[in-house]
């Protein structure tokens, strides 16, 4: 199964050419499934109208000292820009000072920013609708929703994936809190969440709540008489580290997403760091060997694959799968 993914990143747009390492760069990116532009969608059923003081606020709160370039404000301690042009009012663009990211040729903020964007249909979000065990009620408000705010990072890919991960979760925190919504989309994830849930997941440190879906498939054409399942995540490449995958026989699905969401934390807070061969598991008895592949399950990109053993391990092969 594939999602729906933009092919072209705002970033890349901007380069007419590209030198060749440069672009080697960018292939070995877009293979491990990197996101050099990270999205987050929110979803209203009727128009947001939020106080920009409030906003600046809470994006003050949770990201630390803000600077926006242009016209400029001062409050407090906040450096607040607002676009002079009305049509593009509702456009706003954030500098994290306390988020410094290092560049070739000097060190500049990592950035966000919020702005309007143009309303999806429910059918949009297909698959994350279908894997959405954790909110049975998505689709039925998604398709209520006639308004969307689209947040993005720019030029923050060079941050390590928590801090990246800890800029967008301040930000969106911030505008939730001043202009609470009827859905939250995770795009790299591919994940829709419950407004409430999500931030309270958060306040409990679940940080990967929106930026890692586990989801489930039942295999199907191969003409095993077993039950063929694969349990992977997605959202954890897009930041950086590997996301984690277990293609298995007959084992119960809730144990195998309880290890599947272990290692996906495991990973996201040590790195890349568990080698082909070796073994991770809830016991000493019970060790699961691990090798870097790529997913059987779109979109493209680099896994950590986990092999129960036999008689359990299904395999590296392709084959249809339903949800």
């Amino acid at each position: 199964m594939t999602t729906e993914r933009e092919d072209t990143k705002r970033e890349d747009t901007q380069r007419e050419e590209l030198d060749p390492q440069t672009e080697g760069m960018l292939a070995a990116e877009q293979d491990f499934g990197f996101a050099r532009v990270y999205t987050i969608e929110l979803k209203y059923k009727e128009k947001p109208n939020f106080s920009r003081k409030r906003l600046y606020e809470k994006m003050q709160l949770y990201t630390g000292t803000v600077e926006q370039p242009e016209k400029q404000k001062q409050e407090d301690r906040l450096v607040v820009w607002e676009p002079s042009n009305e049509a593009e009012t509702d456009m706003l663009h954030f500098f994290h000072l306390n988020y410094p990211v290092t560049f070739a040729d000097g060190e500049m903020p990592a950035q966000t920013s919020l702005m309007p964007t143009k309303n999806r249909p429910a059918s949009a979000y297909e698959t994350a609708i279908q894997q959405a065990w954790h909110w049975p009620e998505a689709g039925e408000v998604v398709a209520e929703c006639r308004h969307s705010v689209r947040l993005i990072d720019m030029m923050a890919s060079g941050l390590e994936p928590a801090q990246r991960l800890r800029l967008l979760t301040g930000a969106l925190r911030a505008l939730l809190e001043t202009a609470p919504c009827d859905a939250v989309y995770f795009r790299e994830s591919d994940k829709l969440l419950e407004p409430g849930d999500y931030l309270t997941a958060v306040e409990a440190g679940g940080i990967l709540y929106g930026a890692m879906n586990v989801r489930f498939f039942n295999v199907e054409g191969t003409g095993s008489e077993r039950s063929e399942r694969l349990m992977d995540t997605v959202g954890l490449a897009a930041l950086g580290v590997p996301d984690v995958q277990c293609h298995f026989f007959d084992l119960e699905p809730n144990e195998v997403a309880q290890q599947v969401t272990n290692l996906g934390y495991y990973l996201f807070n040590s790195g890349d760091v568990i080698k082909d061969g070796e073994t991770f598991g809830p016991t000493e008895d019970v060790r699961w060997r691990c090798e870097h592949q790529y997913a059987l399950a779109g979109p493209h990109r680099l896994v950590l694959d986990v092999d129960p053993g036999s008689p359990y391990y299904a395999g590296r092969h392709k084959a249809p799968i339903r949800e």
